[in-house]
């Protein structure tokens, strides 16, 4: 009896919203599973905190190059295509931290990790070709819920594990890239790729690279090899030179790896450094925070002593918060403004921060700080995606949306290298932070956030009337 073969059928709307939620799943505990087990990952394989925050430091850098570059190469060879690949790329980096959780696999596979960051705007290629503008914009709700839900209880699952035995806790990041894998594979394609997006800017890319790894590295290694030694000014000067290049080119080219001239739009240029500022501090500080809930005040003096299951759940507060701020975000633009609205990120992270300088020596001062540093990275995280899209032209949105996430990216990785060398330059013969490492760290963070309110002031009326109905809450990938 002959059998007739039955062409596999498409996934419907709701399955493949339900395959990129669980992408989404996999980005979010890929983002936060590790701080809380870096500090059981430093005691195990010998490393002390400086060490640990240079491992997210070269996760955030990554995803700062990565961010263009996959949005980019996605135009030109297809979403999906780029999104399997940024996929395996970061299984691959989980299975190598995991399989040699020494500091210089643990440095590789945080690079290759920084491929999280092409998880989204793929996604919302792939979206919005098949579902149309109006059931995309639902989408992206229903994905930017998936992602801030896996953050949330990552850190808890990573911590629990952690606490038995922080190595078998990195195996969380091999089983979360494997479910996004599979999920990955089984989303449809998007629009045709346009023949000239394939004209990739490598000159660009290079430039962009040497300039985010060279600055990177002076501030985070400025403390131990010294500020004005050959090796941190050289790292300084090239970083910056290679930047400026990059600038002046992405200027000239017809295809920019990166667009910088949105940064002329005035609305655009307020937006960029307000997310520059609040996203160095909410988001490069949480392995920051982390090393600190961690530290034993029987043996440095200071810190809460938690253990990483612990550390997990003192971490939830903030993603809690950050969710509710971000729902409530287009209620708050209509209600108080943009002006009001976009400060109180920065605000908000200015008390947090100012909290934690005047008060650490208990968990409950941390929690009641967390709180506020929630609130501002749920508000930056949707407020300023929503106007930046909203300050151009509606032939321009992808362009400023990839805008905003490099400097999203930008703002975490700098903030990431800020703090570890705060922690660097503090710290003593016997590796142990002083804690003036921890207060000058948030100090900083406290600094930036008022800047980012400051910045505000700046900020320009739209011209035409903007609508928040359907305003979609952000997250960082």
């Amino acid at each position: 009896m002959n059998r007739t073969t039955r062409p596999v059928r498409p996934l419907g709307p709701r399955a493949m919203l339900a395959s990129m939620a669980l992408v989404e799943v996999a980005s979010g505990a890929t983002q936060q599973y590790l701080p809380p087990i870096l500090p059981g990952l430093g005691t195990q394989a010998g490393f002390g905190t400086a060490q640990q925050n240079w491992i997210i430091v070269v996760q955030m850098a990554s995803c700062a190059v990565l961010t263009p570059v996959l949005s980019r190469l996605g135009d030109g060879f297809g979403y999906r295509r780029l999104l399997r690949a940024s996929i395996v790329m970061v299984v691959l980096g989980s299975l190598v931290m995991a399989l040699w959780p020494t500091l210089p696999f643990l440095t590789l596979g945080a690079a290759l990790q920084g491929g999280v960051v092409g998880f989204m705007p793929l996604m919302i290629g792939i979206l919005r070709h098949q579902q149309g503008e109006a059931a995309s914009r639902r989408g992206i709700g229903v994905l930017v819920g998936a992602l801030l839900l896996a953050v949330g209880c990552a850190g808890i699952v990573a911590g629990a594990v952690g606490a038995r035995d922080a190595r078998l806790g990195l195996w969380i990041g091999v089983g979360a890239g494997v479910l996004g894998l599979v999920a990955g594979w089984l989303l449809p394609d998007g629009a045709t790729p346009a023949p000239e997006a394939r004209r990739f800017d490598v000159p660009g890319f290079v430039l962009l690279t040497v300039g985010l790894v060279g600055v990177v590295l002076a501030l985070a290694q400025g403390a131990t090899w010294g500020w004005a030694s050959a090796a941190t000014v050289g790292c300084g000067l090239v970083g910056a030179a290679a930047l400026a290049g990059w600038w002046g080119l992405e200027l000239r080219v017809a295809q920019p790896l990166v667009d910088v001239r949105m940064f002329r739009n005035p609305r655009v240029a307020v937006l960029s450094v307000v997310t520059f500022c609040v996203a160095a501090v909410t988001i490069g500080s949480i392995a920051f925070n982390a090393t600190f809930l961690g530290a034993a005040p029987a043996t440095v003096g200071y810190g809460i002593g938690l253990n990483a299951t612990a550390i997990g759940w003192a971490l939830l507060p903030m993603t809690v918060a950050s969710v509710a701020a971000s729902a409530l975000s287009p209620v708050l633009l209509r209600r108080l403004g943009e002006r009001a609205t976009v400060a109180a990120a920065g605000v908000t992270a200015a008390v947090g921060f100012g909290l934690l300088v005047a008060l650490h020596t208990a968990l409950t001062h941390y929690l009641i700080a967390s709180l506020f540093i929630g609130v501002a990275l749920g508000l930056f995280e949707s407020v300023t995606r929503t106007l930046t899209v909203e300050a151009v032209a509606p032939e321009e949105t992808a362009t400023a949306a990839g805008v905003n996430e490099l400097v999203l990216s930008l703002g975490a990785a700098v903030g990431s290298a800020v703090l570890g060398a705060a922690l660097a330059a503090h710290t003593g013969p016997a590796g142990h932070v002083a804690l003036g490492g921890y207060t000058t760290g948030w100090a900083l963070c406290a600094a930036a956030g008022l800047a980012a309110a400051l910045a505000v002031l700046k900020l320009r009326p739209a011209a035409p009337a903007a609508s928040y109905a359907a305003v979609p809450e952000g997250a960082h990938q």
